[in-house]
């Protein structure tokens, strides 16, 4: 069975010239793959025609025009209200339309958030959405979530993040049960402010496979396949911090 993205042409520091090339080699990497380019398409046309291994893979590259941008230093409110035909949106409606089963945008993020939680909602269970990366560590890699689309979440959201990452690592790792950690200032049961402390009696009683905190100084040698965390960036400069 195929498996159809659509991709935002436009977003992105550098637009067509990465989004483009990225969908040829991705169509190369997975024969199931098939790829609606959104944006200008003229634009798209005459950067599809530079590629010298499009002609191999036209026949799985739909093209469906966006007469709008969303730029990076767009608000999600200017996004969402005044860009309805932006690529980004555009992109997202086929998801929620059927014609594509997921959406990939390397664009304004918040903007990214914002619509895609406005389109397509979240299914029962899940308050907000999450981004998660891998990161790879000496064991493997570690799924950390989320990384940025929520400036600060209550512990029941956190709960919600850490199985949403167990399911992900299920599906993409293969990995029957997942082992879920949260990342704190130490790995200690005492350290942590109480919504470390709150999160981790939820964590401990839902029916996932909890392996306490983590310190982000630690993280190149953590085993756990799946973190959730919140307010990331601080945490990680005020572990960095305290191993100077």
């Amino acid at each position: 069975m195929s498996i159809r993205v659509s991709i935002d042409a436009s977003g992105g520091d550098f637009g067509f010239s990465v989004t483009i090339n990225a969908g040829i080699s991705a169509l190369k990497t997975y024969d199931d793959l098939l790829i609606n380019f959104v944006g200008d398409e003229a634009g798209i046309k005459n950067e599809l025609n530079k590629n010298s291994s499009y002609s191999n893979f036209a026949d799985r590259i739909d093209v469906t025009h966006a007469s709008e941008v969303i730029n990076m230093s767009d608000s999600p409110s200017v996004a969402l209200r005044h860009k309805k035909d932006s690529s980004m949106r555009i992109a997202i409606n086929l998801v929620k339309n059927g014609d594509a089963d997921a959406c990939v945008s390397a664009g304004n993020t918040g903007a990214l958030m914002s619509i895609a939680r406005f389109v397509l909602k979240t299914i029962k269970g899940v308050d907000r959405p999450a981004i998660m990366s891998a990161v790879p560590t000496l064991t493997g890699p570690t799924h950390v979530l989320d990384l940025g689309a929520n400036i600060d979440s209550r512990p029941s959201t956190l709960l919600q993040f850490a199985i949403m990452g167990s399911i992900a690592v299920q599906n993409t790792e293969n990995i029957q049960s997942p082992s879920v950690g949260l990342l704190n200032v130490g790995s200690e049961e005492l350290k942590g402010n109480e919504k470390s402390q709150e999160t981790s009696e939820l964590l401990k009683s839902s029916s996932l496979d909890v392996d306490s905190f983590f310190q982000a100084i630690k993280e190149a040698y953590l085993e756990a396949h799946a973190k959730i965390t919140d307010k990331i960036s601080t945490q990680l400069t005020r572990e960095l911090e305290d191993h100077k």
